[in-house]
């Protein structure tokens, strides 16, 4: 459905810019993390992270409450500053070099964001203009996204009035108005019926299929391990183990055959 922008031409182009023109674009994967700390007075938050997500690879980082899943995704997105360590979006460090790296990533946060007064076409067409997609060109993609979801009818009325669902598929359409190369989502599926978690599966895949790179973060396992190429379990900070369901269960002293059952060997309360 929508293709990232995987010659990174969004990162060489300005906040309010037209089409960038071709570029090669910076070298590396859509996203590393190369041992980042977090550190909040009193505790720790994050603790010597390293991991990678490739193109067409979707990435799913699961753990208890409090194991430092949203803290990643803030570092990630330069919400936070890291104590120590770096992230890296193609090559680009997000932290030296924050809008050209930011440029990149399409975000949703666990509590999507979005203006009361407007609609949702207006909003949708705002956040376009700041990433300076062309009118036309949101205007397509926005129609397209908003069919995907089945909300194209409630696009002009007010926020205000939207469901919790409803605002969830408007910060994924949003997300992904300005071809991102990584999609960084905290919590996906939150409020969503089963038909629009189908829809929101479905439209991740196409986006990696397409060569981009997905890192979310969920406790809905079952829709992790639906989508996801690769997990990393996150405990007290630490990342104990990560891979794709086979080298999982391999490593598993019990053998569990669901993402559950890893998840509580590896992952759970010691």
């Amino acid at each position: 459905m929508f293709a990232p922008d995987v010659d990174g031409r969004a990162a060489a182009a300005g906040p309010s810019s037209g089409p960038a023109g071709p570029s090669s674009g910076p070298a590396g994967p859509p996203l590393r993390l190369d041992r980042l700390t977090k550190q909040f007075p009193g505790r720790r938050a994050l603790d010597d992270l390293s991991l990678a997500v490739d193109a067409g690879e979707i990435y799913a980082l699961i753990g208890p409450n409090g194991s430092g899943k949203t803290t990643t995704v803030k570092l990630t997105t330069g919400l936070y500053r890291p104590t120590s360590g770096r992230v890296l979006v193609r090559g680009i460090d997000a932290h030296a070099e924050p809008e050209r790296a930011k440029r990149l990533i399409g975000y949703v946060p666990d509590e999507p964001f979005a203006y009361d007064r407007m609609s949702g076409r207006e909003f949708l067409h705002l956040i376009g203009e700041l990433w300076g997609v062309p009118r036309a060109e949101r205007t397509c993609r926005i129609d397209a996204l908003a069919g995907h979801f089945r909300i194209g009818e409630l696009l002009d009325g007010d926020v205000e009035h939207y469901s919790r669902g409803t605002r969830q598929k408007l910060a994924l359409c949003a997300a992904m108005l300005h071809a991102p190369v990584l999609l960084v989502i905290d919590e996906p599926i939150v409020g969503l019926d089963p038909e629009s978690a189908i829809r929101t599966r479905e439209l991740l895949r196409d986006f990696a299929a397409r060569g981009g790179a997905v890192l979310l973060c969920t406790h809905t396992l079952a829709f992790a391990e639906a989508v996801c190429h690769r997990v990393g379990m996150l405990r007290s900070g630490t990342l104990v183990v990560e891979g794709d369901l086979p080298t999982l269960r391999g490593k598993a002293e019990h053998g569990g055959a669901s993402l559950e059952d890893l998840y509580l060997e590896f992952a759970g309360t010691p």
